[in-house]
């Protein structure tokens, strides 16, 4: 929720305030983020660790055991399907500000663009969040896990036809809401799957952050990728062909676990 809402009220108030202010806002928001980093360095206790008994530290063993969890097939294939999800969804999402300029018809200028951009995450929002709640309390009740997240890859993947095959506007906004409740689904029900296929319980924190780096690949790479692309083939259908793939991929590389429902 954290990062879902963050993601929103950056992209809002930059929308609001760039045709303002221009790239000056980037101070803005520097000042922020220094801002909330002390609070939290302040008022954030913790515990000493003084007393706390912990092994000698050996690079070679703690580069290695990064490696522990990606060498159990269900937690490899859900860490590979995260990849491919979080990079379909990249994709889609990234170029969105220019595609209102370009793509849709009738084109947008820029001042229209950046003004109208950031309503997409606000659209999508109330559908993430009912999503991420409804899909948490239902995988925790039905105890099943794997058909919740081939259901909102697929969701996602359908949602790229609709302006692949639709290049307007009101495409694009159908779109962020199918793909925003597709995204709270998975969030929430993709986490706890994790947490189903770990391979040692004890390396937990290391291993589920080996699973968020899945997360950070995929939203690095994506936008690399497509831009070269758009590049190579002057357009950005290819991007919504791309998006398409990938997010039906990853619900596919689910039905390759098997110690988890």
């Amino acid at each position: 929720m954290g990062n879902f809402g963050g993601g929103i009220l950056g992209g809002v108030g930059a929308g609001l305030l760039l045709p303002t202010f221009g790239l000056n806002i980037l101070y803005a928001f520097a000042a922020l983020l220094f801002i909330s980093v002390a609070g939290f360095v302040v008022f954030a206790r913790d515990r000493p660790s003084t007393e706390l008994a912990v092994p000698p530290r050996r690079w070679g063993p703690f580069f290695r055991g990064l490696t522990v969890p990606l060498r159990h097939r269900d937690f490899r294939w859900v860490w590979f399907s995260r990849i491919l999800l979080t990079f379909g969804y990249a994709v889609s999402t990234t170029f969105g500000l220019f595609m209102m300029q370009s793509y849709i018809t009738p084109a947008l200028s820029l001042t229209e663009a950046t003004r109208l951009f950031p309503l997409m995450a606000v659209a999508s929002a109330p559908g993430t969040v009912v999503a991420m709640l409804l899909a948490g309390r239902a995988s925790d009740r039905l105890g099943r896990r794997k058909p919740l997240v081939v259901a909102s890859s697929a969701v996602m993947a359908l949602s790229m036809l609709v302006p692949l095959c639709w290049p307007t506007l009101a495409a694009l906004f159908v779109q962020g809401v199918l793909a925003g409740i597709a995204f709270g689904i998975y969030l929430p029900v993709d986490q706890a799957l994790f947490i189903d296929v770990l391979p040692d319980k004890g390396a937990a924190g290391r291993d589920l952050g080996v699973a968020a780096l899945g997360s950070n690949l995929g939203q690095a790479l994506g936008p690399v990728f497509a831009g070269q692309l758009i590049a190579l083939t002057g357009g950005y259908h290819v991007v919504w062909v791309m998006a398409l793939i990938l997010t039906a991929a990853a619900g596919l590389a689910i039905f390759r676990v098997r110690d988890a429902r």
